[in-house]
């Protein structure tokens, strides 16, 4: 009876990550998109471009650096670390970089192909985010932050993240980093597109083969 527990919680460990790997992947594509949607892009990548655009090192490195220091300094403002945490930081940067070398990411000319373009990036960037989440295996590094900073101050997490996101934006902007209208649409339509997202992941979860494969039965 312990072997076969062992080996149905062995087939979930192996599965949380790659769920996580799933997630981050996805989410990678949906940063490609709103890239080459040439419209803006979220308030974190404005910075990670502007900061490429200055140092000509790639956009998936500087991901990686900005994400080790925001884990180094929540780990200095005791917040506990996860090994989701860590591969965020390692993957996220390391799959933008392949998927942009790869070039499967269509551009457009056209305005409303652009945006159609845009909006897809959000969503699917939404839907990368609930499964991501749903792997449980740690926090993204911004996150981690928001976390960190919400325990060192007498300020809610929302005014915390929404400082967090207007600071970067602004920096980004300052290094040459593409903010737009794009941007302020990924911050009124990401919220509902992760909401999307993890409806459809509740609704895998309850299907007969998510059960069979996760649970073992």
């Amino acid at each position: 009876m312990k072997l076969i527990f062992d080996k149905l919680g062995t087939r979930r460990n192996i599965l949380r990550y790659l769920v996580l790997f799933s997630g981050l992947f996805i989410v990678a594509n949906g940063i490609v998109f709103t890239i080459n949607a040439h419209l803006g892009v979220n308030p974190w990548d404005v910075l990670h471009i502007g900061i490429a655009n200055q140092t000509g090192i790639s956009i998936g490195q500087v991901m990686q650096g900005i994400g080790l220091l925001l884990i180094v300094v929540s780990y200095l403002l005791k917040v506990k670390l996860y090994i989701g945490t860590i591969l965020n930081m390692i993957f996220l940067g390391l799959f933008v970089d392949l998927i942009i070398s790869w070039d499967y990411v269509p551009q457009s000319e056209l305005l409303w192909l652009r945006i159609l373009l845009y909006l897809a990036g959000v969503l699917i960037f939404g839907f990368g985010i609930a499964i991501y989440i749903s792997a449980n295996l740690g926090a993204g590094p911004r996150d981690s932050l928001m976390l960190a900073l919400t325990k060192a101050s007498r300020f809610r997490a929302g005014t915390i993240r929404t400082f967090m996101e207007i600071t970067v934006a602004l920096i980004g902007f300052l290094l040459s980093g593409p903010l737009g209208i794009g941007t302020v649409i990924f911050a009124f339509s990401i919220g509902f597109f992760m909401e999307t997202g993890f409806v459809i992941v509740r609704w895998l979860k309850k299907t007969a083969l998510f059960k069979q494969i996760w649970l073992g039965n």
